[in-house]
């Protein structure tokens, strides 16, 4: 959510300083979110379909790459799209993790996982 905020304040065409800030802030949370979400996709994924799996999630990413390169955005257009499809990975991840939760509340011993995963000492 933050990298959302960050992001529009950018699109929204703020005075250099604010939107070298939010370009600032916004790198912060990338740089924190490539750690975290490779640690989890190698809990999730298992490791004789991985390779397979992360190709899928290529087609669509080229496919925005395409768009943006054969078009003739301006920067304003860019930074308003890549608001709008954090804003939709964010909400999507939210519905992702609340699945997960619920799923795991359901299992034997899932206390204890809940516990951890929420951050929580057991």
């Amino acid at each position: 959510a933050i990298a959302v905020i960050a992001m529009a304040t950018i699109a929204l065409g703020a005075t250099d300083t604010i939107a070298f800030v939010a370009m600032n802030v916004f790198e912060i949370s990338v740089g924190m979110y490539f750690p975290i979400m490779g640690t989890m996709k190698g809990a999730i994924v298992p490791e004789d379909q991985r390779a397979a799996i992360y190709n899928l999630y290529r087609i669509p990413l080229n496919f925005i790459v395409l768009f943006s390169l054969l078009t003739d955005l301006t920067p304003a257009q860019s930074f308003s799209l890549n608001t709008a499809m954090l804003s939709l990975a964010t909400v999507l991840q939210l519905i992702l993790m609340k699945r997960r939760l619920a799923v795991q509340s359901s299992e034997p011993g899932s206390d204890e996982k809940t516990a951890l995963l929420e951050g929580e000492s057991v």
